[in-house]
């Protein structure tokens, strides 16, 4: 078959009357896919990326990368030691985050087998034996609970217990608890409790009477309620960040902070950090190694492993994990939604839009992770002041950016001012304070508008971190002046 009239060259340098002819087509290398492809010889059982793998293979692969993740994050900078060679003993403990998912349920398994935590004896490795150093001396595992399950706390305490670990058990609603840090061995703190009115956009503050009658869970549910269905998977998750931040900062010799999130996690807060206006601090939520207060490193060694395989790790080594969370349910523990469709959360939205898309587009996580791995922080984590609620830099103007956007004030003929509210109204509420997504956050639920408060006059209590981050000396600013002619 003719491709051109450029005519050949024969040996002697003329030409030859012949036409070129159109090479043959490259053969193309057909893959087995029911033969594993990384050991060429066992029958595969799973796929990952497009591959096949036997179990042994799959098990291999994963350790694999968990121990490039892990590893490096743990030397010194500009540390020039290869990525598999084990870092040295760490100064401190590790506090393990432990929710029951497959992600930390399998970061545990990987710890332990790979025998990076040792027993708190202090006893060190003979290396002339062949035996090899732990990275860290001690470590204590933290559940926090939202639900309470006896089922899964008790099989996870007999899990930790059983590789000789201390179990340690928080509430949701110890964030309201002041004798939490002397519980965790820290100093208590009187600091003054303050309640927030949802009603008014500049979110006024008032200080609660240290004699209320209230539990703890009594202040959180008050607090869930007047928040909308939409804005409490928000609220919970910076309740979660901030008892496992503050448990190991508080706790005695802790340098490290680990935490299960996979990649499915990661590409799903991209989204949903996105959708909620969290796009000035997204880089730090996503890094792999992160210092929080304390001097405490965070560390995610499971960021680049999917749900999908740590679901399969668990199953092949007989562990249990419970990988519904269920945060965006509603009081009933039914999901609400127009139509009964299903989620009203931008959290829960996400979550199902990124499992349906990767069942026929396998690299829609790595995707987006590789995409939210470009984005770069904009200012310096040390010089900029923290939002009281997420505990994140402050991005500057948020408040004037969203009255600039949104209808956030109206005229004082429509507005019903409060007897015991003092001043013009300006710079008086905890709205100054807020970043963008926890001024969106901290929004009045249309159903709780008619539903009276636990602590009346419309105010719900804050999180204790919140008021400690307020301080004494803001206080005066921001409260509430209580009338001084009260009858």
């Amino acid at each position: 078959m003719s491709c051109g009239n450029e005519p050949d060259v024969a040996p002697d340098g003329g030409q030859s009357g012949g036409e070129a002819l159109m090479p043959r087509r490259r053969q193309v290398r057909r893959v087995d896919r029911a033969i594993c492809q990384k050991c060429k010889t066992a029958k595969s059982k799973y796929i990952m990326h497009s591959a096949t793998f036997c179990p042994a293979c799959f098990e291999s692969t994963l350790n694999v990368r968990f121990l490039r993740t892990l590893f490096p994050a743990l030397r010194p900078p500009h540390s020039k030691v290869k990525d598999l060679s084990r870092p040295p003993l760490q100064k401190g403990n590790a506090l393990i985050g432990l929710s029951g998912g497959a992600g930390s349920v399998a970061m545990l398994d990987l710890l332990m087998r790979f025998g990076l935590i040792g027993r708190g004896t202090g006893a060190r490795a003979d290396l002339t034996k062949g035996e090899k150093e732990v990275v860290w001396d001690w470590a204590t595992v933290v559940h926090v609970r939202f639900e309470e399950d006896v089922e899964k706390e008790t099989e996870l305490q007999r899990v930790v217990e059983g590789w000789g670990l201390q179990w340690m058990l928080l509430k949701a609603e110890d964030v309201f608890d002041s004798g939490l840090r002397q519980r965790l061995g820290g100093t208590q703190d009187d600091g003054p409790e303050l309640g927030v009115d949802l009603h008014y956009h500049d979110l006024p503050l008032t200080e609660l009477s240290s004699s209320s009658s209230l539990t703890p869970r009594e202040k959180l549910l008050s607090l869930l309620t007047a928040l909308p269905p939409a804005s409490r998977p928000a609220m919970l998750q910076s309740i979660l960040d901030h008892l496992l931040t503050f448990t190991a900062a508080t706790l005695p010799n802790i340098s490290h902070l680990l935490l299960g999130e996979t990649a499915t996690r990661q590409a799903q807060r991209v989204i949903s950090g996105t959708a909620l206006g969290r796009g000035w601090a997204l880089p730090l939520d996503l890094a792999a190694k992160r210092s929080t207060s304390g001097d405490v490193v965070q560390l995610k060694p499971m960021r680049d492993i999917g749900s999908k395989e740590t679901a399969i790790l668990c199953r092949l080594r007989e562990l249990a994990s419970w990988n519904e969370r269920r945060w965006f349910l509603g009081p009933e523990g039914k999901e609400k939604g127009k139509g009964g469709s299903g989620t009203r959360s931008i959290e829960g939205l996400t979550e199902r839009f990124i499992a349906g898309l990767s069942v026929s587009h396998p690299s829609t996580v790595s995707t987006i992770n590789r995409t939210g791995d470009k984005l770069v922080f904009p200012g310096e984590t040390g010089s900029i002041a923290s939002c009281p609620l997420c505990e994140s830099p402050l991005e500057p103007s948020a408040l004037d950016w969203k009255s600039r956007t949104a209808l956030t004030s109206l005229s004082a003929s429509t507005v019903t001012v409060p007897k015991n509210r003092k001043g013009d109204g300006k710079g008086l509420g905890l709205a100054n304070m807020l970043c963008y997504a926890c001024l969106t956050t901290l929004s009045r639920s249309p159903i709780a508008k008619h539903s009276p408060s636990l602590l009346g006059q419309g105010s719900v209590p804050l999180p204790l971190w919140v008021s400690a981050h307020v301080g004494r000396g803001t206080i005066e600013q921001y409260l509430i002046g209580q009338d001084e002619d009260e009858e």
